[in-house]
């Protein structure tokens, strides 16, 4: 019989988890080098020690932010993914959830395009905890790639660089979004990019012979 989870340990998880949405919402308003603990614990609504007492730097909640929003992420993709019965119908899968996913989060989607940044320009080689879950990313895309591409589905592309091109105008469209003036029609922009995409997979019409 399972024991019963205590009072406590019921009580810290609840409180690391408003602590890891206020870190969101500090990180993602004012970046990693401006934001401070002082921000996070008056964003929580809690004394500054409350958070020490938790997260020791301000690298540790922030890894631990980046950490519990890229695991929703990707067990959001997965779980469509999966379920899509072909690559053109999982590559619809994957744009609309990382989109749906990226604008409900907004805060997270700047830290996103931050740590995208710092990877470029970090040193050739340097792995970090958020260089490797993005990488966990990128490649469901590449094994349904390569898995279509050996189907024969698709055409003979490079899975890594295909898996990366998705991820990248994802991005751009998340971003064209959050930075437009007036509201764009999301589902009819995602329905756009994931034709765009397979278009450029799928293969070439065979002439007919005469």
């Amino acid at each position: 019989m399972k024991s019963k989870r205590r009072k406590e340990d019921v009580l810290n998880e609840f409180r690391r988890s408003e602590l890891i949405t206020s870190a969101r919402r500090v990180f993602g308003a004012h970046g990693f080098a401006n934001a401070t603990m002082e921000a996070i614990a008056r964003e929580a609504d809690v004394a500054k020690g409350t958070v020490y007492l938790y997260y020791d730097s301000k690298r540790a909640i922030y890894e631990a932010a980046w950490r519990a929003s890229m695991e929703e992420l990707e067990a959001l993709v997965k779980a469509r993914v999966e379920s899509a019965g072909s690559l053109q119908a999982a590559i619809a899968a994957f744009v609309e959830a990382r989109v749906q996913f990226f604008f409900a989060r907004q805060d997270f989607f700047r830290m996103y395009v931050e740590e995208i940044g710092a990877r470029v320009g970090a040193p050739k080689g340097r792995r970090t905890l958020c260089g490797t879950m993005i990488d966990r990313q990128t490649r469901i895309m590449e094994k349904l790639v390569a898995a279509a591409v050996a189907r024969g589905e698709i055409r003979p592309v490079d899975p890594a660089a295909t898996a990366l091109a998705v991820f990248d105008m994802t991005r751009g469209l998340v971003a064209r979004h959050l930075l437009a003036q007036q509201p764009n029609d999301a589902a009819r922009d995602v329905a756009f990019l994931t034709d765009l995409i397979w278009t450029g997979l799928k293969p070439a019409r065979r002439k007919p012979t005469s």
